[in-house]
């Protein structure tokens, strides 16, 4: 299983001196096994894959959203393939109560937010609803999902192939000294995992409700999973490159198969 990192900030995506090294396209990871490919949200970090499908002639694309806020689809309406009349785009989400990403899209590609619409787009575009607890293939891939805290609803992912597995669980809010047992019992030995990591601990108390979790909690996770590789996610926006670099330092003394994720990073599970 090949994963290849596009985007690894989160909230939206910047671009400054103090940014080099991490990047700051926002969430999204494509998975890939054999010829199979599934992409994993579909942030600022899409707009690159997008060309290199292009590239690579791919007719058939299968994305899955962990939720729709904005900083997770604001890469869709720069993704090349959604202009080839030749490509077909499967868009996968799963049940969120407050709206469908139907919805979502409709609502962020309109006026006065964006001036193109969904009747721009020329690939055949499907719109694809699971529910809860069902256990889906696309190709030779297997996913699920798992329901996870964030406002509006949010999902976690996971990715298994050739007997390797990759949790995605990124936004998602913990509670201190309560560690999120169904999000452990889906982390459980996983190959390879990537957590919401936005805050350290010492800035929690003052962000409670914002929906996202901590590197110290992500790696308290990951060591209650036994999982094998853990990597920091969802970077906080204005988190500089020194910053992050020293909180990839911190994070290892903790837990030594753990890294700070970085745009255009790529790994084998």
């Amino acid at each position: 299983m090949k994963l290849t990192f596009w985007g690894t900030r989160g909230s939206l995506p910047m671009n400054t001196p103090e940014h080099r090294i991490f990047g700051g396209n926002t969430s999204c990871v494509s998975v890939q096994a054999g010829d199979n490919q599934v992409i994993f949200d579909a942030g600022s970090g899409l707009i690159h894959l997008g060309s290199q499908l292009m590239a690579q002639n791919a007719r058939e694309i299968d994305i899955c959203f962990s939720h729709f806020h904005s900083d997770h689809i604001c890469g869709l309406p720069f993704f090349k393939p959604f202009f080839n009349p030749k490509a077909k785009v499967r868009l996968h989400s799963f049940s969120i109560a407050e709206a469908t990403l139907y919805d979502a899209l409709t609502s962020y590609l309109s006026q006065p937010i964006f001036p193109i619409s969904l009747d721009d787009f020329q690939a055949k575009v499907d719109f694809i609803h699971h529910p809860d607890g069902e256990a889906l293939e696309i190709g030779g891939i297997g996913v699920q999902a798992l329901e996870i805290p964030h406002p509006g609803g949010a999902h976690a992912l996971k990715a298994q192939a050739d007997g390797k597995s990759f949790v995605y669980a990124t936004d998602t809010e913990h509670i201190i000294d309560q560690p999120n047992q169904a999000l452990i019992a889906f982390l459980h030995q996983a190959d390879m995992a990537v957590y919401d990591c936005t805050f350290d601990d010492s800035e929690f108390e003052q962000r409670r409700g914002w929906g996202h979790s901590t590197w110290q909690e992500g790696l308290r996770l990951a060591e209650a999973a036994q999982v094998k590789k853990f990597g920091i996610f969802h970077h906080e926006p204005e988190r500089s490159d020194t910053a992050l670099t020293e909180i990839e330092t911190r994070a290892q003394t903790i837990l030594p198969h753990s890294f700070v994720t970085r745009d255009f990073m790529q790994l084998e599970v």
